[in-house]
């Protein structure tokens, strides 16, 4: 197998591994508050360990198979993983295993807890900055971090408008994972921004209808709509970075 393989294939594993004591800690639902405690148990969470090896590896696999999408070092593909990657791939992985952890929390109690947004935010800010400037990738440190607030910016509007008709579809914790989701999507150009965000929405419709038709929620009901988020994300991370273009 190749470098890249190999890398991919170590990160499944270790993702698959470290995601055992995740799920069994997600089963002590530490994180819930007084008056959740007696909502049912959200079960096994048998799902957290496989998730967290398929997006570890898949995230591997597009982290390291190209830079960013504006690079100083046009031979990094072909001479192999950089620096400014590997740093990137470990930021990835810390925001991998923090969104399964908020994806599992929020299927649990619909809410995103801050304990794991805030540090979580840091770290993908700090770890991409790093990974940017060592690279001296000085125009990529700008676009993520505008993806960022201009992703926060959007959601916390759609917020606004919610509570302003009487409800609140979207909660602030919903608007602090699309400026971290903003962040990592922009790391890769503009066109995987509004792929991602698109495809989240994209998701999230579909998931609603077909609670809506299966009756898990009525018309009224609340939905946990940060996976959704993460998981339109993620295709939009794997979309080739000029899709848009070529639908257009």
């Amino acid at each position: 197998m190749s470098g890249l393989e190999w890398a991919v294939v170590v990160a499944a594993v270790v993702g698959l591994a470290g995601g055992v004591p995740v799920g069994r800690w997600l089963r002590e639902v530490t994180y819930r508050k007084p008056d959740e405690e007696d909502l049912p148990l959200p079960g096994t969470r048998w799902w957290v360990a496989p998730t967290l090896g398929l997006v570890a590896g898949v995230l591997a696999w597009r982290v390291l198979a190209a830079p960013p999408a504006r690079t100083v070092d046009p031979g990094a593909a072909a001479g192999g993983a950089t620096a400014t990657q590997w740093i990137a791939l470990l930021t990835f992985l810390v925001l991998a295993l923090a969104c399964v952890c908020l994806a599992a929390m929020d299927l649990d109690v619909h809410r995103l807890p801050d304990r794991i947004m805030w540090p979580t935010m840091a770290s993908v800010a700090g770890g991409l900055t790093l990974a940017a400037l060592v690279g001296a990738e000085w125009a990529v440190v700008g676009r993520f971090l505008l993806a960022g607030f201009v992703c926060g910016a959007g959601y916390l509007t759609l917020a606004l408008l919610s509570l302003a008709r009487g409800s609140l579809a979207l909660g602030l914790g919903d608007v602090k994972l699309a400026v971290v989701l903003g962040v990592g999507l922009g790391w890769f150009g503009w066109q995987t921004v509004l792929a991602g965000m698109y495809a989240g929405f994209l998701v999230g419709g579909l998931v609603a209808i077909a609670l809506l038709l299966t009756r898990r929620v009525g018309i009224t009901g609340d939905l946990a709509y940060g996976p959704p988020m993460m998981v339109g994300a993620l295709v939009g991370a794997l979309l080739a970075p000029d899709v848009l273009s070529t639908v257009v």
